[in-house]
Formats: C-alpha cells, structure tokens, sequence
C-alpha cells in the first residue's frame, strides 16, 4: 500500500495490514503490557499479543518455516514468507521446566500453514510448577521490515480469529 492508500484506507476493512497472524490457541487475549515477564512486557523481542489459553495445543499463527524450536519445548518461531520471524511462547518462566510436560509435533525446517499444530502441552501437570500459563505471540523486531504491528482485543479462537495485523515498509515489500 502507497502513501495515498493509508489515507483512503477504510478502517472497516479487514484488513488492517499486510500479514494477518492467527490465534495459535483458544483463549483470551491480554496485551503485552500486562504480561509479568518484563522482556515480553517491555517489547523488548517485539511487538505483539499474549493470549490466556483454553487448551493444550499452540497452533501456527501463520504460514512459514519453523525456525527455531527452544529446548525447553516451550517456545518455537517462524520465518514467514516475507522474512518477519513470529516468535510463540507458552507460560511464563516455563522454559525451566526444561521440556517437562512439553512435546513438540514438528522439527526445525518444516513448512507449516495457519492451524498446523506445533507444540502439545500438559497443562495439568505443569499447572503448580510455572508462574502463568498466559501465552505470547511476537513479531520479533525488524524496524528495516515493519512499519508497524496492531493486535486485536477479546476472546479468540485458534486458527480462526486474526490477531495481530503486520504492516510492512513499502520498500519491505519488494525486496524480500
């Protein structure tokens, strides 16, 4: 989108950038500002969304390539097609865990489409050992790329409710 197109631009439109990223599970979602983890709460990763989830399966919020899967089982990201790596974690603190309680259903590489599930996780088990089970997806940083990152309010459902909105530098469009 030009210049002019921002002005013009309805903001009834869906459409309110130019990658839509997808809950990765059911819940509600919160803003990063009230997360209790101040890397996620500081935007120092990113911009983005945490979500209170409501089930044991984190999903692909968008089409990509897995990129990293940590340790932990914890937190994956993924290298959309644009280049914009997407950054999901579940629970706060869980990566001391150190996998307990986590598996992962895909491997470093894979190709993945909006809904592919990535991580299974026993929430039962782990409920007592992590500080919150509260949730986050972020647009790692990438101020060359995006020119900015908008995200939704309210309840959300995995692979069907649009999230957080990326809009790209123009020339970010081009040169991928």
């Amino acid at each position: 989108m030009g210049f002019f197109s921002h002005l013009f631009h309805s903001s009834d439109s869906e459409e309110k950038g130019d990658i839509t990223l997808y809950a990765p599970v059911t819940g509600t979602l919160i803003p990063l500002s009230e997360v209790p983890d101040i890397v996620i709460s500081e935007r120092v990763i990113g911009e983005g969304i945490a979500i209170y989830p409501e089930e044991d399966t984190i999903l692909s919020p968008c089409a990509g390539t897995i990129n990293r899967i940590i340790a932990s089982k914890s937190a994956f990201s993924i290298k959309e097609e644009h280049g914009i790596e997407i950054y999901v974690s579940f629970g706060i603190h869980a990566y001391e865990l150190a996998g307990e309680g986590f598996s992962t259903l895909v491997n470093i590489g894979d190709k993945v489409d909006v809904g592919t599930p990535i991580l299974k996780i026993d929430r039962l088990s782990i409920a007592n050992k992590i500080k919150s089970a509260l949730s986050s997806v972020i647009v790692v940083n990438n101020k060359e790329k995006i020119l900015k990152v908008t995200s939704a309010s309210g309840k959300c459902v995995a692979a069907k409710t649009p999230i957080s909105w990326i809009l790209m530098n123009d020339s970010s469009k081009t040169n991928n």
